[in-house]
């Protein structure tokens, strides 16, 4: 699990470069923006221009590759996956057809074509959720959904989430270790059931961790609320022109997400 942990951290985003130095609340709504028109978009061109835009800026920061793809990896196996089942399953032209083992294996034209797009809205989604985990830090973060005036809950939750993850991810990876030490994972059903013990397990613990958490932070003074520790700068010329720049492309994007073509 040692790359999962490398991947969700702040690693990316406390680098020093143009993008983690622009303001949050500019990325902020740049992905709300864009996320909202690549959900509405009637065609897969647009989720393909967002990935295609958020992988150049990931690569003008000199981003790996490696954690690029490793990220989106679990995204794009179910994308996949269910653009498969939809040219399996839904519409009635035949596109291509092959047996194997004496079953007939038939993809639909119109299937393929939803799943399609299905598929290009989930990387064209992810890709954008990609950039701003790459480029933002959870500080930050949390200081613009304030500033934004977020209820204070959901704010406090994203903290707690963020900090105890790679708590769970580190239980989680040592307890794995003690099951392959104890042969856990030579066979199949070895596998599927040291996996059943480690989910119990580890639900079990976070439950007691929560439980043991919230007793030492109410033991400290916490009445539920908490205080933003970082700080956002007043917004600069260049954050106002990035903003007007944004909202002036949005019909562009719009009318080419309602365009009527094969895609």
């Amino acid at each position: 699990m040692g790359f999962i942990h490398h991947t969700f951290s702040d690693i990316y985003a406390n680098r020093d470069n143009w993008l983690t130095r622009l303001d949050a609340r500019v990325k902020m709504f740049y992905l709300a923006a864009m996320l909202a028109l690549n959900l509405f978009a009637k065609n897969a061109c647009v989720s393909a221009a967002f990935l295609l835009f958020s992988l150049i800026l990931l690569s003008s920061i000199r981003t790996p590759v490696l954690a690029i793809l490793k990220s989106m990896v679990l995204p794009l196996s179910l994308a996949f996956l269910i653009m498969i089942i939809k040219g399996l399953h839904e519409g009635e032209k035949q596109w291509f057809a092959f047996s194997i083992a004496g079953l007939d294996i038939v993809f639909k034209e119109e299937g393929l074509r939803s799943g399609l797009l299905i598929c290009g809205k989930v990387l064209g989604g992810m890709s954008l959720v990609v950039l701003l985990a790459f480029t933002t830090t959870i500080s930050r973060l949390t200081a613009g959904l304030a500033w934004m005036r977020t209820p204070n809950t959901v704010v406090e939750l994203i903290s707690f989430m963020w900090r105890y993850i790679f708590l769970m991810l580190d239980e989680a990876s040592t307890m794995r270790n003690a099951q392959k030490a104890r042969l856990g994972y030579v066979s199949i059903s070895g596998v599927v059931k040291s996996l059943g013990i480690l989910g119990g397990a580890l639900i079990m613990r976070a439950f007691d961790r929560a439980e043991r958490t919230h007793d030492a932070m109410r033991i400290r003074g916490y009445n539920g609320e908490t205080k933003t520790v970082f700080y956002l700068q007043p917004l600069r010329l260049k954050e106002y022109v990035l903003f007007t720049g944004v909202a002036s492309m949005l019909p562009v994007h719009f009318y080419a997400g309602n365009m009527q073509i094969w895609l």
